[in-house]
């Protein structure tokens, strides 16, 4: 072998024993360095996905039912029987409340309607609607007249899209234009108070997002008392036609009706000496109930029910004379689901 062939050999294992060795020597700060960032890594990565910190903080959800009322026990009648868009678990905050001061509260169903409605309401000292999606017949429209002239309490609970189907009762279907008011039939007539069809939305205060609106208090009304604020997550603006009805609550003054974009303020609860009229179902529910002041208005509808004093005997039972079949009284009327009435606006406080 020749000598440069020697030295050639010589020196390539030279650099790789020495490249080994300086490999070896570093080896120990890499792994450090490697192991160091790792760990860091996984410690942001924690903080940055720590579940305590990503729960969000709740709204002000908070509060009680309660009620002022002493009054003696009373029987609040609930109307599930028109194919109500509501469930029993819908209005139990309401519920509770009254079942807590001693009063008692039934169902109306669908063969009580049918035929029995009535002898149902002259157990009653209230009655509550909400969100009914079948008509009423001309017979339970002149029953539960007679029931409220007698001074019997009724809430009518409605939201736009019950509204803009059969409106409150099933009666007028409500629309909402820039037009002067249009004329009404049947029971909102009377009242003096019809729902709109379309819901209301507010771009600059709402609550959570944009079609939950606040209300305030409008007026001196019994069902405000102690109330603030309210919200109502799905509201339809009302219109008021008779000096006996009052607005209780006001949306604010750029709340926009979602049909035609106006802005103002629109009353979104009435009330009358016997009638209470909220464009509101959702402020009800147990998930809406303690927002705001919702509490305090639940509570409030829970004192106007039972604190009526309604004449026994009342509605006396429909009579052949008066188009109705025997008693009970259900029958003479628009049949179900038959085309209802246009008209009316919305009341702009």
């Amino acid at each position: 072998m020749s000598q440069r062939n020697l030295l050639g050999g010589t020196v390539v294992f030279a650099v790789v024993l020495g490249l080994i060795l300086v490999g070896a020597a570093v080896a120990p700060y890499a792994v450090q360095l490697g192991g160091s960032d790792s760990a860091d890594t996984q410690n942001a990565a924690k903080q940055a996905f720590n579940a305590d910190e990503l729960v969000a903080t709740p709204g002000p959800e908070s509060g009680e039912v309660t009620m002022d009322s002493n009054a003696a026990s009373k029987t609040v009648l609930i109307d599930v029987g028109h194919g109500n868009d509501v469930s029993e678990s819908d209005v139990q905050p309401l519920v509770d409340a009254l079942v807590a001061n001693g009063h008692e509260v039934e169902y109306l169903t669908r063969e009580d309607a049918q035929r029995n409605f009535n002898a149902s309401l002259r157990r009653a000292d209230a009655f509550v609607v909400v969100n009914p999606e079948q008509p009423y017949t001309g017979g339970q429209l002149d029953g539960l007249r007679s029931f409220e002239d007698a001074g019997g309490r009724v809430a009518l609970v409605g939201d736009p899209q019950s509204a803009g189907t059969t409106s409150i009762l099933g009666l007028v279907s409500v629309s909402v234009s820039s037009g002067p008011t249009g004329g009404d039939a049947g029971l909102t007539s009377d009242y003096g108070v019809s729902f709109g069809s379309t819901s209301l939305y507010n771009m600059h205060d709402y609550y959570l997002n944009y079609e939950n609106v606040y209300a305030t208090p409008e007026g001196d009304t019994a069902l405000t008392e102690g109330v603030d604020e309210v919200v109502f997550r799905d509201a339809a603006p009302l219109s008021i036609s008779a000096d006996s009805v009052s607005p209780a609550l006001v949306s604010g003054g750029e709340t926009r009706v979602e049909s035609i974009r106006k802005s103002g303020p629109y009353t979104v609860a009435a009330q009358s000496e016997t009638v209470v009229a909220i464009g509101d179902a959702d402020f009800l529910a147990p998930e809406s109930a303690y927002e705001a002041d919702n509490e305090v208005l639940v509570g409030n509808l829970a004192d106007f029910l039972v604190s009526g004093d309604k004449e026994s005997g009342a509605p006396a039972p429909a009579t052949p004379e008066s188009g109705a079949p025997g008693p009970g009284g259900s029958a003479s009327g628009p049949a179900p689901g038959s085309a209802p009435t246009q008209g009316t606006t919305p009341t702009s406080a």
